[in-house]
């Protein structure tokens, strides 16, 4: 051992011997020399190499490393002992080169054999480098460069090594032999020797046992000790090195020799402890799983953990759990992503798949396919590219998108949710089924009533699987909800009772007028209702109960619809929804018909025009681009008026829908006809009777709107041709089907125009203003004659209510679609109508009163002359409640209207409560002499529906009107001047005048032809004109008499506000000729009838050959005092009129007495029919009365007595006041 200066650590030379050279003798691998001296000489993990050859060729062994010997120098290592001192070791291995050509050891200086040669003590090689590693060979400046301290080394101790590992053509007993005479050699040169195995982390205990021995040999004496290490695995290396520096240096006493399971058991502690504190260290700093190494590494090169843990293990090693550590945040965010994606799959599977059919038995690939197929897949789902798995793209774990790759429903969780999902759905199911096994055993079991507690029937439900299968909160839930609708069912029940007994109610109302309910009457309605089931099962909430019987009779007291059980649907609120969308409709623009009403002035400022443009053969196209060359935005200039422009081009069949004049989005103001030749000719004039035959068909009333005919001549065309087809056209414009308003313009092209172009576009210009013109002549004349003829807040000619039950199982808009569908139908209040229609081939003005029963009883001061009564054949309570109301109706014409499901007899049939109730509402209406219609529900009736009932009407109304005159004296106004007149408070609606008149722009053509109207001023003073050749007395439609109220259609005052007001004499005369001439046809004598003048109007004296006498009419007792105005009833059963002479009244056994024959409400039961006694003398018959300003004349008044009435008239005693209407113009 030799030792440097100073405090220089010790020099110490150890030569490492072995078993070496060919396969023979060693084996396939070699003893793990190279390997031991590799660990020792540099212990870093990335310096150590496993792979060492032994077998080089010729220029390698002759290189600087081996430098042509046997043995190779692995450098120094330093080694501070446990007592602190510090040893330097110069290793070198004895070994054997083999040839790689002839395979025999290489030839160098004297070749002793290598069990001598290895144990030389005198090393020497000149310039000879420290061997590194087998792929320095060759390439020795790329690696560092060490070479033998002064060429030469003197030996100081020997490590001799022998495998314990079982080697492949390698003898156990060979080794031992072996290496007992390299052991012998070594103590030989009387220099320590430490026997060392290796490998041991691979031991064969049986090379052990036999190194053992082989050190405990008698000839070797105890000097040679054994230590047990293993190379790779870094065990007990340098403890064999520390072991020979003990034996080298004596004095340093002997050293413990670790056993080899011990010191491997330290060594994994050593490297357990590094292992845990660098992945620690990755831990702390390698967050993101798109770490990489390099920038890693350079980040924590200055970590001790990481230097301690590359020492030991090696930079790919590190490397390698980095990776690890990588993939693993990798593992855990896909696993992340999947969670969040099998959190969102239920959801998206039950959407998709809500129940166990929707799933159709199929297995997960199958729904698989299913939802790619799904219109929302994309939604939910994101579809991946097939060449790279979801996992690995990059970009998609990247994005931001919630979506589900499709790829994951392969894996076997998506497969777990979509069974939970079929379980799931199966418990559901299962769960569903007990639930709605309990409801119906709730709704079988008869002993659930209303107001029992669960607690109370619990026990009979035990046993029940649908009752034990449920959860206590399950169990309540659906019992509580069972008690809310059979408690519902019960009051619907219980109040639908009490509309069946709505005579019952009404006859306590009658006898307690004024809303006062006494217990007593209480208790006789509870006697009535208590015996029925309805009323019995509201037992258990009898104040539940009491408190809707007394509802129902505050209800029926006072009525409003805001208290109405059926709000916000009560049939008020309806009707009143239903009307006022009719009155919207009707003021919308474009809405009705041809009138001057339908022009749009809306939200712009210019009128809206609708053109029809007619032509085939592409004349409509051509006329509406030329129309729209000289209109500048679709906008025409008229007398200082824009009008905007809307076109509709037709070419083809004009009966097709698709090609029809009107349709519901377009209503036109005025149509335009083209044509070149004879075919398009003919086409126009078929289009035209097309379009009014269709008009005629649908029954609609409305004017054909005005027509212009223009002929744009073929260029092709001869003179002859082309002035016959202008003939023609003018002939259909001066003769069109159906009197048409019709101009005609020839608008060919001129001379210079354009080519290409038919239409001369001056001349199209002419003809559109024109057509403009006629539309604009004639909405003055309809602006007119709507204010003359159907003023809104006028009296109509007769009135009419409707009513209808709430809450009955009918559409409403389909019974009052007859009356809202009607061409003149106007809206008039919130519930009230007004329509025009002919009545005995004349248009009279009907007002239709739309109510509920309730909510009739705020008319019952109006003057009516009839009733719609509508009830349900599927409900008792409605055909009751009409019952009720009918009975206090008056002697009025009453139509009855029973609503079915289907036609009557399916209706009458196919049910035995509609057959019940059609046939108890027939018997009613012959009770009462009503009429009796069915009606289907679902199928809108037309327009004629209730004409018959109004024919009707309007025939009764003269009696109608006088009986009601009869039994409110006290209502009539004596002027004092021979009048009779109702003060308008007791109709409730005022009637006014239309207002002034204003002159008619000319038409294009009159009726006779003539081009021009004469028009003369109507004298101010009330005289007749001086050119009029017949009195201008009013003249009536056949077998109809002026009624009161006609007189604001025949006659009205005519103010003078400072301007004149003309009017048309050959009109006036025609219309007063006609009438003359029917009315001498409807009134041809005196004698046929008698007349008579009220006893309550004042006639002037005037001579008796003049006056017809006049039989008295019965009296009729004074009314009682009332402080407000009394309802009307007209004539009921209870009152009869005596005949005789005297004509005296008389009152039935149980009737009222005076004071109490105040009229009944409209919910009373005084009987309506008339008594018919042929046995006592009748009274005189209750004639149609009608009024000509001032006098009531019967209905057999002749021309006598009508000229006695004019001349009186002329002499000043009445005023005669003129007017005319624009009815017939």
């Amino acid at each position: 051992m030799a030792r440097r200066g100073g405090d220089a650590a010790k020099q110490v030379v150890v030569s490492v011997v072995g078993v070496s050279g060919g396969e023979r003798e060693k084996g396939v691998t070699g003893l793990g020399k190279s390997c031991l001296c590799n660990r020792f000489t540099k212990p870093q993990a990335d310096q150590y190499y496993v792979d060492h050859i032994s077998v080089l060729s010729q220029t390698d062994f002759s290189g600087r490393v081996v430098n042509n010997d046997h043995f190779l120098y692995w450098g120094e290592a330093v080694r501070l002992a446990d007592d602190g001192l510090e040893f330097s070791f110069q290793v070198i291995e004895q070994t054997e080169f083999i040839d790689d050509a002839s395979f025999m050891p290489f030839k160098a200086g004297k070749m002793d054999p290598y069990i001598k040669r290895c144990c030389a003590t005198k090393i020497q090689s000149a310039e000879k480098l420290m061997y590194i590693c087998k792929n320095q060979l060759g390439i020795e400046k790329e690696y560092e460069q060490r070479v033998l301290p002064d060429g030469k080394l003197n030996v100081d101790g020997f490590l001799c090594v022998f495998d314990v590992s079982q080697v492949p053509n390698r003898s156990l007993e060979r080794q031992v032999e072996l290496t007992a005479s390299i052991l012998n050699n070594c103590l030989k040169t009387k220099r320590p020797v430490v026997l060392v195995t290796t490998k041991n982390d691979e031991a064969n205990e049986v090379y052990v046992k036999e190194a053992e021995k082989l050190a405990s040999r008698k000839e070797f004496k105890g000097n040679i000790p054994l230590v047990e290490t293993s190379s790779h695995e870094n065990v007990n290396v340098d403890c064999a090195f520390m072991t020979l520096v003990h034996l080298i240096d004596r004095n340093r006493g002997r050293i413990r020799i670790v056993p080899f399971y011990e010191a491997a058991r330290h060594r994994k502690e050593i490297l357990d402890v590094a292992t845990d504190a660098f992945q620690r260290l990755v831990r702390t700093h390698v967050l993101d799983y798109r770490s990489i190494w390099a920038t890693t590494s350079k980040k924590l090169a200055q970590s001790p953990d990481f230097i301690h843990y590359v020492d030991l293990f090696g930079m790919d090693q590190a490397a390698k759990l980095f990776r690890r550590h990588v993939k693993k945040l990798k593992d855990e965010y896909l696993q992340r992503k999947v969670e969040a994606y099998m959190d969102m799959l239920p959801s998206i599977l039950r959407e998709f798949f809500p129940d166990l059919q929707s799933l159709e038995d199929g297995d997960w690939l199958s729904i698989q396919q299913r939802i790619s197929e799904h219109p929302d897949f994309d939604r939910y789902f994101l579809r991946c590219n097939e060449d790279i798995p979801w996992s690995e793209n990059t970009e998609l774990l990247d994005s931001a998108d919630t979506r589900i790759p499709f790829d994951v429903l392969d894996s076997n969780e998506a497969e777990t949710v979509f069974k939970n999902h079929v379980n799931a759905l199966q418990a559901e199911l299962e769960m569903r089924e007990m639930r709605d096994k309990f409801k119906l055993l709730l709704a079988e079991t008869g002993y659930v009533t209303p107001g029992k507690r669960l607690d109370e029937v619990r026990v009979l439900f035990m046993g029940r699987e649908s009752f034990d299968s449920l959860s206590e909160h399950d169990r309540q839930f659906i019992y509580d909800q069972h008690q809310k609708d059979i408690t519902e069912k019960a009051r619907q029940n219980f109040h639908e009772l009490l509309l069946e007994q709505a005579e019952l109610f009404y006859h306590v109302k009658s006898i307690a007028p004024t809303g006062t309910i006494t217990q007593e009457d209480i208790r006789e309605i509870t006697q009535t209702l208590q015996e029925d089931s309805r009323y019995k099962a509201l037992d258990r909430l009898e104040s539940e109960r009491t408190l809707l019987l007394l509802q129902h009779l505050g209800f029926v007291h006072c009525p409003k619809k805001e208290h109405c059980p059926s709000f916000p649907n009560c049939m008020d609120c309806l009707i009143e929804k239903i009307i006022a969308n009719k009155a919207a409709s009707n003021s919308r623009p474009g809405s009705g018909t041809w009138s001057s009403k339908n022009i749009d002035y809306g939200v712009r400022s210019d009128p809206q025009v609708n053109l029809i443009l007619l032509g085939n053969q592409g004349l409509a196209e051509d006329l509406q681009n030329v129309i729209r060359s000289v209109c500048e935005d679709d906008e025409f200039e008229l007398d200082n008026q824009i009008f905007s422009l809307d076109y509709r081009s037709i070419d083809g069949d004009v009966s097709l829908p698709q090609n029809s004049f009107k349709t519901p989005e377009f209503t036109p103001h005025g149509v335009v006809c083209a044509y070149s030749n004879e075919a398009s000719l003919e086409y126009v004039r078929e289009s035209l009777e097309k379009s009014l035959l269709t008009q005629l068909e649908r029954e609609e009333s409305t004017p054909t709107p005005p027509i212009t005919v223009l002929f744009a001549p073929d260029p092709d065309l001869d003179h002859n041709t082309s002035q016959h087809l202008h003939d023609e056209g003018a002939n259909l414009a001066d003769s069109p089907p159906g009197s048409l308003q019709c101009t005609f313009m020839d608008v060919g092209p001129s001379v210079g125009s354009g080519e290409g172009h038919r239409f001369d576009s001056s001349l199209v210009t002419k003809a559109l203003r024109s057509l403009i013109t006629s539309i604009h002549h004639r909405n003055n004349s309809q602006n007119i004659f709507n204010s003359a003829v159907l003023p809104r807040d006028s009296q109509p000619d007769i009135r009419i209510i409707m009513c209808m039950l709430c809450g009955d199982p009918y559409s409403v808009e389909n019974v009052l679609s007859p009356l809202l569908s009607h061409q003149w139908c106007v809206v008039t209040g919130e519930q009230s109508i007004s329509l025009q229609t002919f009545l005995d081939d004349c248009k009279r003005r009907v007002e239709v009163i739309v109510s509920s029963y309730h909510g009739a009883n705020a008319f019952r001061e109006d003057l009516v002359h009839g009733f719609i009564l509508v009830y349900s054949t599927k409900r008792k309570a409605s055909l009751a409640t009409l019952r009720a109301f009918s009975a206090n109706i008056p002697n009025l014409p009453i139509q009855i209207l029973a609503m079915t499901d289907t036609n009557s007899a399916s209706a009458f049939f196919g049910s035995d409560i509609s057959q019940q109730l059609i046939t108890e509402g027939n018997a009613i209406a012959d009770r009462l002499q009503a009429h009796f219609m069915t009606s289907t529900a679902t199928c809108q009736q037309k327009t004629a529906f209730y004409t018959p009932f109004f024919k009707e009407v309007w025939d009764k109304k003269p009696e109608i009107e006088q009986a009601f005159n009869m039994e409110d004296p006290s209502g009539l106004d004596d002027s004092g001047e021979g009048t009779l007149e109702r003060p308008p408070h007791h109709y409730h609606r005022t009637i006014t005048l239309p207002p002034p008149r204003r002159t008619l722009p000319p038409r294009s053509q009159s009726a006779e032809g003539s081009s021009s109207e004469i028009y003369e001023t109507v004298p101010t003073d009330g005289s007749q004109g001086d050119d009029l050749d017949e009195p201008l007395s009013p003249v009536f439609p056949d077998d109809q008499p002026l009624t009161p109220s006609d007189d604001s259609d025949i006659y009205s005052h005519i103010d003078n506000d400072e301007e004149e007001h003309l009017v048309k004499p050959s009109q006036l005369k025609k219309q007063h000729r006609f009438q003359q001439e029917l009315f001498r046809q409807s009134y041809p004598s005196t004698e046929s009838l008698p007349t008579t003048v009220s006893s309550r109007s004042k006639v002037s004296t005037q001579p008796s050959d003049l006056e017809p006498t006049y039989p008295p009419l019965p009296p009729y007792p004074p009314p009682p005092p009332s402080t407000s105005p009394p309802p009307y009833s007209y004539v009921t059963r209870d009152q009869s009129f005596d005949g005789g002479s005297g004509g005296s009244y008389q009152q039935r056994d149980g009737a009222s007495s005076p004071s109490q024959r105040d009229r009944p409400p409209p919910y009373s039961f005084a009987p309506r029919t008339l008594p018919h006694d042929m046995n006592k003398p009748q009274p005189a018959p209750r004639h149609q009365f009608f009024k000509a300003e001032s006098l009531t004349l019967d209905h057999g008044a002749s021309d006598r007595d009508y000229l006695m009435i004019r001349e009186r008239a002329d002499r000043g005693e009445y005023p005669l006041l003129l007017c005319y209407t624009l009815a017939h113009l």
